[in-house]
């Protein structure tokens, strides 16, 4: 089966190749987690080694050549804007990591002062 060239898709094919790649990337994400805790369970690096460095490099992958990509192909718009919005949308990610963590400690050492 041929895939036609992505000028001539409609907004509905577009759409959907955009969700069946997201569905991929989903799964692949949970199983490279597991992936990376046992590494860093074998080689004793530490989860916290092994997070930055693996899945950091890792999931900055599909990002890097993306814009690696587009850039090559002439669209420097397309290249320094995925590269911003993933510095963004990691940055929310990470602030509401650290509120998940930080907010109930914080809760539970005021109610511990106050008392």
């Amino acid at each position: 089966m041929l895939i036609p060239p992505t000028e001539s898709w409609t907004l509905l094919q577009g759409g959907l190749v955009f969700l069946v790649c997201a569905v991929i990337i989903a799964i692949a994400g949970t199983r490279i987690t597991r992936i990376v805790d046992q590494l860093a369970d074998r080689t004793g690096i530490g989860e916290a080694a092994a997070g930055a460095v693996l899945l950091g490099a890792s999931t900055s992958l599909g990002g890097s050549v993306l814009s690696v990509t587009a850039a090559w192909h002439g669209n420097v718009d397309l290249a320094v804007s995925n590269a911003l919005g993933g510095i963004a949308v990691q940055t929310f990610f990470l602030a509401v990591a650290t509120w998940s963590i930080v907010g109930p400690t914080w809760n539970m050492l005021r109610r511990r002062l106050q008392t």
